[in-house]
């Protein structure tokens, strides 16, 4: 007999529960994928000094903490529950379209490109009543954009799937819920891995053509250099991504800050009066950013030194994290890793595995855009300005150009990689919540369990002091940085 468990008052099975939140994940694809392929537009009609602005837009609300945003729209959701659904969709579309944009651009091309498709139009446009030229027209979209965008369309139906925080949150129906639930209300162990089998299955298919597709994908050349070479958009093509861009921002972003934000003045001054809740803060923020730190730079290591059958470790990690958390629980439960369980390695380890196909991901767009000729330049530029017989009249300034040349071209894509990684192990809710040890207590898990009794003055603070102070430091070091080159 299947396991129920109830979510919020109602009484649910899994392969339940997986079939309406595959439901709302494919309809969420349908409607992103048109404005990826918008995005995708705009960005390569944009000039070179525009384009980081432009993706760092439009990633940011991918980027912002699910948590603070389930946190900020809860009210809202628990006053009108009927549209609880469509506030969830709304602020995953926000959260998948950078996915799904990000991997077009790094698709390679996998038929005609732009000027190819639009001469096979002049060409047809004239006979088009012939059955053969609606299949020949049909055939090469297909070929030329709808197969180059599988991998995007499946890792958006993926992220949507394994939605967790904001579904949580907001009292929607999702597989991930049900199984926090699940633990909550005393579900046997092996129950619980025997159940998160259906997930697995679900999910399979998606990404078994995903890998196809990157496998076939790997013998072509680069598609952003042919992104690149496209003839430029008109204007129109720019205001509407940058409409969009200001939209997503204002929901996913600004939103929860000013909705936070009201209570925050009051909740800092409280928390600054308790010493004890601070300070264990801080330690819980030390304990994550430990955790973080050690997964990211592990994920990086890894995701350049994976070549052949190896490779496909990265695609252990599309599964999630929680997924990845309840099989390391299996795992460990063995006599030889048991020692090992209620310790952070198994944290660590589904960190590292759940990072590296975004490592890869990130690796890969580096290398696109990398500019080799220029980086080659500058090195020469600051061996010259080192040389002892350099003639110029002030050496310590000519170094200082030269060594900030070269920081922006090679280092700094690097830096914010690695950062983007670093705050999405940060952030990371299921890995903490099934495999953090007894003593290290996870500020994540303890503020998601709070979160479900209401919104209060010092939870606001706490959760604004959690996510906030590393992007702070994280732009005084960026500063710091740019400043002392």
């Amino acid at each position: 007999m299947p396991a129920v468990v109830e979510i919020g008052v109602c009484p649910v099975t899994l392969a339940a529960v997986c079939w309406w939140t595959l439901t709302r994940a494919v309809v969420l694809c349908l409607l992103a994928w048109p404005v990826c392929r918008w995005m995708e537009r705009c960005f390569t009609s944009l000039s070179a000094s525009w384009r980081f602005w432009f993706l760092a837009g439009l990633i940011a609300p991918a980027c912002f903490p699910e948590l603070v945003v389930g946190y900020a729209y809860r009210h809202f959701a628990v006053a009108r529950p009927d549209l609880a659904e469509w506030l969830c969709s709304v602020l995953l579309l926000c959260r998948i379209i950078p996915v799904g944009t990000i991997a077009l651009l790094a698709t390679p091309q996998a038929g005609p490109d732009a000027n190819a498709w639009h001469c096979r139009l002049l060409i047809l446009r004239s006979r088009l009543n012939l059955r053969r030229d609606w299949f020949e027209l049909a055939r090469c979209y297909f070929h030329g954009n709808l197969l180059r965008g599988l991998p995007a369309i499946g890792l958006m139906g993926i992220v949507a799937f394994q939605e967790f925080e904001l579904a949580a949150l907001l009292q929607t129906l999702s597989w991930t819920d049900w199984f926090v639930a699940a633990r909550w209300q005393g579900l046997d162990r092996n129950e619980m891995l025997h159940q998160s089998l259906q997930p697995v299955l679900w999910q399979l298919p998606i990404l078994l053509g995903v890998f196809l597709q990157v496998r076939l994908a790997s013998n072509r050349k680069s598609g952003v250099t042919d992104h690149v070479a496209e003839r430029p958009e008109k204007g129109n093509v720019v205001w509407i991504g940058a409409i969009w861009v200001i939209v997503s921002m204002v929901i996913g972003c600004i939103v929860p800050l000013v909705l936070m934000g009201w209570q925050t003045v009051d909740g800092l001054m409280l928390l600054a009066r308790q010493r004890t809740q601070l300070f264990g803060l801080a330690r819980e923020m030390l304990i994550s950013s430990a955790v973080a730190t050690c997964s990211t730079g592990a994920a990086w290591f890894i995701s350049d030194r994976l070549r052949g059958l190896f490779s496909s470790v990265l695609y252990l990690g599309l599964f999630g994290s929680l997924l990845l958390s309840l099989g390391a629980v299996a795992v460990f439960q063995f006599a030889a890793f048991h020692p090992l369980y209620d310790t952070p390695v198994p944290w660590v380890l589904v960190l590292i595995i759940w990072i590296l196909p975004r490592a890869a991901l990130l690796r890969s767009w580096i290398r696109f855009f990398r500019d080799e000729t220029g980086i080659h330049v500058a090195e020469l530029a600051l061996r010259t300005s080192e040389h002892p017989s350099t003639t110029a009249s002030s050496p310590a300034r000519l170094k200082s150009r030269h060594s900030s040349l070269l920081w922006h071209l090679r280092d700094q894509p690097q830096f914010l990689a690695m950062s983007l990684l670093w705050y999405w192990a940060y952030c990371d809710l299921p890995s903490a919540y099934m495999l953090a040890p007894s003593g290290m207590a996870s500020g994540l898990v303890r503020l998601y369990n709070f979160m479900h009794f209401g919104r209060s003055a010092a939870l606001s603070a706490e959760a604004l002091v959690f996510f906030g102070i590393p992007v702070v430091v994280w732009f005084l070091l960026l500063i710091a940085n740019r400043k002392f080159r």
